[in-house]
């Protein structure tokens, strides 16, 4: 009996090994398929299986930054106070602010700053939203608590996007960054409201619609925020990913660039990418 229970332990092990190694070799050979650099963190919060490929090798961020730096405020304003207002001038705005472009000499709340930076991938509501955690300095610190030393924060929009692979700036892992993203905001400090308010922007956002979202099964509700550097291709897309009638998710960091600086970036590596892992 004993001997039977040994070898079926023994299957099942060899065959989740089976399982890791092929979904690696397919994932090198949509690396291959693309000419492109793939980095990938999953987490299934609902059973601890983790799915990882180049988890440690570094990465721009790009905008997906925008929903660390929501959550962290989210976690530091209270619920009945994101109704704050913040007063915005003109040498505050920076590229590719289709929002608060509109608020130049006017007064914004933070929950207005955190729908731009979340729906929108608005860049001055970014930079605003790093002003009000005490800028870079006090945000490494927090990271630093959630035992995340990897993620480096130098540059703020639009400047963080010219990645080189020269150097660490705005540089993250998939692996760090999921991990960060988890204890934020599945096991952090966010109020129940806030939490509800960030997921539900990541649901509606107008960004990435072909990213994550295209690879996932029909039924899967995907809460995600994409990136894009100006460099090496970089594509990027993070998710809490909830399969049909299941409230724990599936934590989906995707990261991708290319070797020539003047390459083109692709949704399409992000979508396969998603496709293949959420299986």
């Amino acid at each position: 009996m004993k001997k039977l229970i040994i070898i079926i332990v023994a299957v099942v092990i060899l065959s989740g090994f089976s399982s890791t190694s092929r979904t690696k070799q397919d994932l090198k050979m949509i690396e291959d398929k693309y000419d492109a650099n793939v980095g990938v963190y999953a987490l299934n919060t609902a059973t601890g299986e983790e799915i990882k490929f180049n988890e440690n090798k570094r990465f721009a961020y790009a905008s997906t930054l925008k929903a660390i730096s929501s959550a962290l405020l989210l976690e530091k304003t209270p619920h009945n106070k994101l109704n704050k207002k913040i007063h915005i001038s003109k040498k505050q705005i920076v590229s590719y602010s289709p929002i608060l472009e509109k608020y130049i000499d006017k007064d914004i709340t933070i929950k207005k700053l955190i729908e731009a930076t979340m729906l929108y991938s608005d860049n001055t509501a970014n930079n605003i939203i790093i002003d009000e955690l005490g800028g870079y300095k006090e945000m490494r610190k927090r990271l630093k608590k959630l035992n995340d030393s990897t993620t480096v924060l130098s540059r703020k929009e639009p400047d963080l996007n010219n990645y080189s692979p020269k150097n660490t700036s705005d540089t993250s892992t998939p692996q760090a960054f999921g991990k960060t993203l988890k204890k934020l905001v599945m096991d952090g400090d966010l109020s129940k409201d806030n939490k509800e308010f960030l997921l539900k922007l990541m649901i509606n956002n107008k960004n990435g619609d072909t990213l994550i979202n295209a690879g996932a099964p029909k039924t899967f509700k995907v809460a995600d925020k994409s990136g894009q550097a100006l460099t090496y291709g970089s594509r990027n897309d993070v998710a809490f990913v909830y399969p049909k009638g299941h409230n724990k998710p599936i934590i989906l960091v995707i990261f991708t660039n290319k070797n020539n600086k003047d390459a083109k970036p692709n949704d399409k590596v992000v979508s396969d990418v998603a496709e293949l892992v959420l299986k």
